[in-house]
């Protein structure tokens, strides 16, 4: 799949995401690419949530993304949680950041 193409399926798939899913949170989102097995590169979506757990639990059950395989990271900063699946035939990665310091 050509670089466009693959960009294209993964704005598709992030106006798919935000239209099923209106009454949630809204998200900061990105497209971003990341490489391949073969070498080529492929585009995907992140979808990041700031200062709440509940709104990436939210995400994360309306992506069906698999709990057992959230992955947590805490460092200075406080605490992250990532979860990584594939919808709309594209490669998804949902992030709950802290805050702001208070």
């Amino acid at each position: 799949m050509t670089t466009l193409a693959s960009r294209a399926d993964a704005a598709h798939a992030l106006m798919m995401l935000l239209a099923e899913h209106p009454t949630l949170p809204q998200p900061e989102f990105e497209l971003h690419e990341y490489p391949t097995d073969n070498g080529e590169p492929d585009w995907g979506v992140c979808l990041v949530v700031g200062d709440s757990l509940s709104r990436f639990e939210q995400w994360r059950a309306a992506l069906d993304l698999d709990p057992d395989l959230i992955d947590y990271s805490a460092c200075s900063h406080g605490a992250s949680l990532s979860a990584v699946g594939e919808i709309h035939g594209v490669s998804v990665e949902l992030f709950a950041v802290p805050g702001p310091a208070k």
